[in-house]
């Protein structure tokens, strides 16, 4: 009963905490930057690329849904591949995960860091050091347990909406509108160039199914966590999309700089600036809470996987949550940002490979799906969808030797794990014998 207790998770999530922890981690720094970014390049049809984006995500949240239902695990997305393909495959995945998560968390406190400056006035080589502030600040309290980090994440998550949400009204009723703000709909073709920079907004649902195996009843309450989170989600960007081309004009250079900085100076003047610095500091904070966790979680499964240590698959008795895992998550996401102060790794790259990474894993899961729920209507949705990921996957480039060198790593440790098991299971049955 005592090891039962140490490597499992107890179920905590509430579909409102699911909720949040979604919103957190799916509206991040992104959202400051990219509607502007996307009218600045696409002109006033812009807006459209975010409702085709919208529509595109749908079959791969349908599958997360559906997944996350069926097979709640704290592996998330490597959990799926696991049960699918086995062992080595889920080792592959594994590290394609933490080459996202250890370049990627560190990369979003480094983007918050940069609003702290700004905040505090403060001299720009001081970023790392807020960077590591930020990351100790997510570990703390994820290590305190899921009750204080989930209703934190409530507050943060449900504050952000209405904000946002008043930012753009405010916008649309008080500004006076830029002539020929909105295309018309029949010219909608004319965002496709920006289609692939607007998906990264909506990025992030992948990380809520490493949360499954916390939820009260998942296969009810996760379908439900995606769906609500993805409409909210699509609500406010297009809310904040209209607002910036109803207000701004893409000639401006605050227009693909600062955006909402850019509407809130013609709404609120003067104190505009210190109002974008605080909003861009708590969307980072629900980031950076959301993802640690999803982190830790992905960490711990891993260990008791076997992939990993299995002194990180631990999960304290007090606080019920993995605090090993947290912290040599935390410690993993504060060098990186050491190493990027230090001109490592520049952050551009951070985002870029990333990004990428957490692509791949929409595609892993898409596959995952196809074997797991084998029936006709699925084959031709998951069919469907992976073309979809494959000519998005090939415009990468180069860039894709780092996923490639990854799941070589995983693939060595998980072949030499699987290897080492089957020697230990033929060493029993001969013992067995005699």
């Amino acid at each position: 009963m005592e090891e039962k207790c140490r490597s499992d998770l107890v179920p905590s999530l509430t579909v409102g905490r699911a909720v949040a922890l979604a919103l957190g981690i799916v509206m991040g720094a992104g959202l400051l930057v990219l509607p502007g970014l996307a009218y600045v390049r696409a002109g006033n049809a812009a807006v459209y690329a975010w409702v085709v984006d919208g529509i595109i995500i749908i079959p791969l949240l349908v599958i997360f849904g559906i997944l996350g239902s069926r097979y709640p695990s704290a592996g998330g997305v490597a959990g799926f591949v696991r049960t699918a393909f086995g062992a080595i495959a889920g080792s592959i995945t594994e590290m394609i995960l933490m080459g996202a998560f250890f370049l990627g968390i560190p990369g979003i406190a480094l983007t918050g860091a940069n609003y702290l400056v700004y905040l505090f006035h403060a001299e720009q080589r001081g970023t790392v050091l807020f960077a590591i502030v930020l990351l100790l600040f997510a570990g703390a309290l994820n290590y305190l347990g899921t009750p204080l980090s989930g209703k934190t994440q409530q507050i943060l998550s449900y504050s952000l909406v209405i904000i946002l949400a008043a930012v753009a009204a405010a916008a649309i009723i008080f500004a006076s509108p830029h002539p020929d703000s909105i295309a018309p709909p029949q010219h909608w073709l004319e965002a496709l160039p920006v289609l692939g920079m607007v998906f990264f907004a909506f990025t992030g649902w992948e990380m809520l199914s490493f949360m499954g195996e916390e939820f009260h009843n998942p296969k009810r309450d996760f379908p439900i966590a995606v769906t609500v989170s993805f409409v909210l989600v699509l609500l406010l960007y297009l809310g904040i999309a209209f607002a910036i081309q109803w207000t701004l004009s893409p000639h401006n250079p605050q227009t693909a700089e600062a955006p909402i900085a850019a509407i809130l100076a013609h709404v609120l003047g003067n104190w505009s600036g210190g109002v974008v610095a605080v909003i861009g500091v708590l969307i980072i904070m629900a980031n950076l809470n959301g993802a640690t966790w999803a982190a830790s979680r992905l960490v711990f499964a891993s260990a008791r996987e076997g992939f990993l240590p299995a002194y990180l698959s631990h999960v304290d008795a007090k606080a019920r949550v993995p605090r090993r895992a947290i912290w040599v998550s935390v410690s993993a996401f504060v060098l990186v940002a050491i190493l990027h102060g230090v001109r490592w790794i520049p952050l551009h790259a951070m985002f870029s490979l990333a990004g990428q990474n957490f692509f791949l894993l929409y595609l892993f899961s898409v596959i995952a799906f196809l074997k797991l729920v084998p029936n006709l209507f699925a084959a031709i949705f998951g069919l469907g969808t992976m073309a979809c990921c494959l000519v998005v996957a090939g415009s990468f480039g180069t860039s894709l030797l780092y996923p490639a060198m990854l799941m070589l790593v995983g693939f060595t440790v998980g072949f030499l794990r699987v290897r080492s098991k089957g020697t230990i299971h033929k060493k029993l049955r001969d013992m067995k014998r005699r």
